[in-house]
């Protein structure tokens, strides 16, 4: 594989895995506004995604791309694995500039893998029985941060879930997400006017 190396003998690092390019960390601006009408109108027996998939087909001719992770009791584990990574990328960027500063080249130190890192998720946030069953619960950390969790279920193929958690970590930009919701708020409020109903 070019540019690439493997992780736990079994993960595959890409080169630039780290930029997020293309990755969609929640719904469209338009999702959000489709789905709060969809929710006023409860009709027939399909689901709300299903019928946002069908008015996002009728509008752009492509399907929602988000791609969503259940709200379980692993995403503490898993957000605490993404902030762990993001501090050793930061530490060994700041080394980094530290040797080219003083001009002394010195081995940096590698970055915690994923296996580490979900066995330190495991001993802080479960209390395991057994060795059995930690390795049970810090396998299925460690895949769900790569994201081969998801995909063996068929989702999120073209989702970088390292920094999708990254993301919820450390990179939430919540006056973007406030402003979003304000305005948001205000079309919804325009379609009330204009007997849409929107539930929000």
């Amino acid at each position: 594989m070019i540019g690439a190396f493997y992780v736990d003998d079994e993960i595959p690092y890409i080169a630039g895995e780290e930029y997020a390019i293309g990755t969609q960390f929640g719904r469209t601006f338009l999702e959000k506004l489709l789905i709060a009408i969809i929710n006023a109108h409860p009709v027939g027996q399909d689901t709300p995604e299903t019928r946002l998939n069908i008015a996002l087909r009728a509008l752009t001719g492509e399907d929602s791309k988000v791609e969503t992770v259940a709200q379980d009791g692993d995403l503490p584990a898993l957000r605490f694995m993404a902030q762990e990574r993001h501090s050793d990328k930061g530490n060994r960027f700041l080394l980094l500039m530290k040797q080219r500063k003083e001009n002394k080249p010195t081995k940096l130190p590698r970055k915690r893998s994923d296996r580490t890192l979900a066995q330190e998720a495991t001993d802080k946030f479960f209390n395991p029985p057994n060795e059995q069953a930690r390795k049970s619960i810090y396998d299925r950390l460690r895949e769900k941060f790569s994201g081969t969790y998801y995909r063996k279920q068929g989702k999120g193929h073209e989702v970088n879930y390292r920094e999708y958690f990254t993301y919820q970590a450390v990179e939430h930009d919540y006056v973007a997400e406030s402003l979003e919701a304000q305005a948001l708020d205000q079309i919804c409020e325009i379609l009330r006017k204009n007997g849409v109903e929107v539930e929000r």
